[in-house]
């Protein structure tokens, strides 16, 4: 079937969420002709708001490697506040967390802080509406409100998708950036059931006014690390069996927005799905703990509450013949450390330059990218395996404070890893961000990945395996948690004992202080002094250019 060029495109997009948009964005940037079709409209709303410092770099990455400066504004607060709306985000100066015990007085004794470079919480329905424009501007064409009523892939032939109203649109290659009802995965089996994935869970959520800063329900602070507030991060209740999230986004003195983001994430093994509304069992489960509690007496829902079943869905395959699925519509963990955006972003970091060779080169065969799949199934399992021993820790703080500590060095090693790839132009006695990621690096994917390489014959997984030895009851939680501290003090390839990761009396971190800049200081020249060919065959960079930019990056934020 031949179409007018009004209707024929590169690249077919369903889905015009913030997933989609960059994409869209980076690929009309660089003259990809791009459709975007949505059955919804903006704006609306939409989960998935805390960012995190992976996120931000992967969106630096994003930015930079695709000379995208609009998808830059989303990695800083500062940048949303002064390019996009400061009604558009919350601060994020920290993940904290709280372990409550059913019927006990809280103490801060069992917390933890986290504390990061300002970063965000997204106000989804302002960024992704944001985000789509962008895309607009550049020059994707973007249909709402539009239901697909047929789709056909011909390997040798193309797209074809015809919307209501009998419109028929062409495209050389399809990405589906949905969710869990995406089309292509209807289309062709690619769900696993049942799933591969460990992790239980279901979550109910919604938007409030009247949440109370969690800093106004205590009395006494009495820890170090006064400086950062509760209520100035991403804030998690964990209990046994489960976890809460608290997401302001007016807890800074430039929002005119009121909204707090709260859902509650349940192992439904342990607490079953019932009939009764979700704001009645929030409300039960308040009764339960009464620290909780009191953040939500004067607590009133803006929209209505939203009840999920089990929240894991996985995908056999993530792409076939002229298309690829984006991890939300592919599979999905639980909320917990937000790898949603971060994933997503790392995904299409190698795929837009794919799907533009293969546009050049009319090759769209699935071997151009069968190594971006097998990322994509491996970010979901290293998530799954870290998400599922996390609500096994939540039944004891000692093993979710040793388990935590695990997440947090692979968190820190792909932020040194990826973020090596920062080059600069240095003129004028100033320094300057030139590129990050250049073309050749696209071959070496397992740089955009959490990283325990070097760390011992499979650290990840021996530490993994304790913690599942507590679900099967062949370990003591106290056990496991003493096991987990050995094996992170053993870390002979790191050097002594980094951020205090090994050391159980530290229970904060602060990564806008100087004693974190100069522990990333410490790792980098301990790189460039190593001997070690394990230690330059993961970072092989120029180590000068390295320590300049990271200087300069922590004084931009």
């Amino acid at each position: 079937m031949s179409y007018d060029k009004s209707k024929q495109f590169d690249v077919i997009i369903l889905g015009s969420g913030l997933a989609g948009s960059i994409l869209a964005t980076v690929l009309a940037r660089h003259n990809v002709k791009v459709l975007m079709i949505d059955k919804e409209a903006h704006p609306r709303f939409a989960v998935g708001e805390a960012m995190t410092p992976d996120t931000d770099l992967m969106m630096s990455i994003l930015s930079y490697k695709y000379s995208v400066p609009e998808i830059d504004y989303l990695s800083s607060f500062n940048n949303i506040c002064n390019y996009i709306s400061p009604s558009a985000c919350g601060l994020k100066r920290s993940f904290n967390f709280i372990y409550h015990r059913e019927g006990e007085k809280q103490s801060l004794q069992s917390s933890n802080k986290i504390g990061v470079l300002p970063s965000s919480h997204l106000f989804r329905q302002e960024i992704d509406h944001y985000m789509a424009k962008v895309a607009v501007n550049y020059g994707a064409k973007l249909l709402e409100n539009t239901n697909i009523v047929d789709l056909k892939i011909d390997p040798k032939g193309g797209i074809e998708v015809k919307v209501e109203g009998d419109e028929q649109f062409a495209a050389n290659y399809l990405v589906d950036a949905s969710g869990y009802n995406s089309l292509l995965s209807q289309r062709f089996n690619l769900r696993e059931k049942p799933t591969r994935l460990k992790t239980h869970s279901r979550s109910i959520f919604t938007h409030m006014i009247g949440v109370k800063k969690y800093d106004d329900c205590i009395h006494s602070i009495g820890e170090t690390l006064d400086e950062i507030r509760w209520y100035q991060g991403t804030l998690h209740h964990i209990f046994d069996g489960g976890w809460m999230w608290v997401i302001p986004f007016n807890n800074h003195e430039k929002s005119t927005n009121p909204i707090c983001s709260v859902g509650l994430n349940l192992d439904p093994r342990r607490y079953p799905r019932t009939d009764i509304s979700p704001e009645q069992e929030f409300q039960n489960f308040l009764s339960r703990f009464p620290n909780i509690a009191i953040q939500f007496e004067d607590a009133k829902p803006v929209r209505n509450w939203v009840s999920t079943g089990r929240l894991q869905y996985s995908s056999h395959s993530c792409m076939g013949e002229r298309f690829y699925l984006l991890p939300h519509a592919a599979g999905f963990i639980d909320p917990l450390y937000s790898f949603g955006l971060v994933n997503t972003c790392t995904i299409i970091i190698p795929l837009a330059s794919r799907i533009m060779k293969a546009i050049s080169e009319n090759d769209y065969s699935t071997e151009r990218f069968a190594d971006i799949e097998r990322l994509q199934q491996k970010l979901f399992d290293f998530n799954d395996n870290l998400v599922n021993c996390s609500y096994i820790s939540f039944r004891n703080f000692n093993l979710w404070d040793a388990w935590r500590r695990v997440w947090m060095l692979g968190t820190f090693m792909r932020q040194m890893k990826a973020g090596i790839r920062i080059k600069l132009k240095i003129g004028a006695g100033k320094g300057e961000e030139l590129s990050i990621l250049n073309n050749n690096d696209e071959d070496n994917l397992d740089r955009l990945t959490p990283s325990y390489e070097g760390l011992g014959d499979d650290f990840f997984q021996k530490t993994t395996a304790i913690v599942e030895k507590v679900e099967e009851n062949l370990l003591s939680p106290d056990d496991a948690a003493q096991q987990i501290m050995s094996l992170l003090k053993s870390i002979i390839f790191l050097p002594d004992n980094i951020l205090n990761i090994g050391d159980a009396s530290q229970k904060n971190v602060d990564g806008a202080t100087d004693f974190y800049k100069s522990e990333v200081l410490r790792f980098l020249y301990w790189v460039k002094d190593s001997k070690k060919p394990e230690v330059k065959k993961y970072f092989d960079y120029d180590e000068e250019d390295l320590v300049a930019a990271f200087k300069i990056r922590a004084g931009k934020r």
